[in-house]
């Protein structure tokens, strides 16, 4: 009988510093970190400025401006995930508008300023009654593939509008 009790303490000793262990393993797990890109504009591509058909080069009729970029990141299991929200301020020139489309991207480049990926999105705003100017809010996630999630802040999400060859000369022009 003091055998079986030896035997018995034994295993529950075995047992008590395996529960102990355990629980010492599951406290002291290495918890992988990350970095999160930076979000910027580009001055050039931050506004868009429609003109007015016939016009003298000069008529804007609608213009679209990405008035802020508020972005946080979280760890996914094969990179970074980047949330974005994009705020654009819209004005119209005349109450006979109601809707503007502005066509932008999204775009992740490296720390070279090479351009990696590029996804391009439309924001449609609604113009309210006799509401010459309007604020809208989109929210995007960029998520950026990485074998090492700690060198997401190597990487930067870039934000503009997707303007034609005209309209960025124009923004060059009269945007200083």
């Amino acid at each position: 009988m003091n055998r079986v009790t030896k035997v018995a303490r034994a295993a529950a000793l075995v047992a008590f510093a395996a529960l102990g262990l355990a629980a010492c393993s599951s406290t002291s797990t290495y918890k992988t970190g990350y970095t999160c890109p930076a979000t910027t504009t580009v001055p050039d591509l931050q506004t868009l400025a429609r003109l007015a058909p016939g016009g003298n080069g000069q008529d804007i009729q609608t213009a679209g401006r990405i008035a802020s970029v508020h972005s946080d990141c979280d760890k996914e299991d094969k990179g970074v995930a980047t949330k974005l929200s994009i705020e654009f301020a819209a004005l119209r020139t005349s109450p006979s508008i109601h809707h503007i489309d502005l066509p932008y991207f999204v775009a992740i480049a490296d720390s070279a300023g090479n351009i990696l990926g590029k996804q391009e999105f439309n924001m449609g705003i609604d113009f309210p009654s006799d509401d010459r100017t309007v604020r809208a809010t989109d929210n995007i996630t960029a998520h950026l593939p990485l074998e090492n999630p700690q060198l997401g802040n190597v990487y930067t999400v870039i934000v503009g509008f997707q303007l034609s060859k005209s309209e960025l000369n124009f923004n060059r022009a009269h945007l200083q």
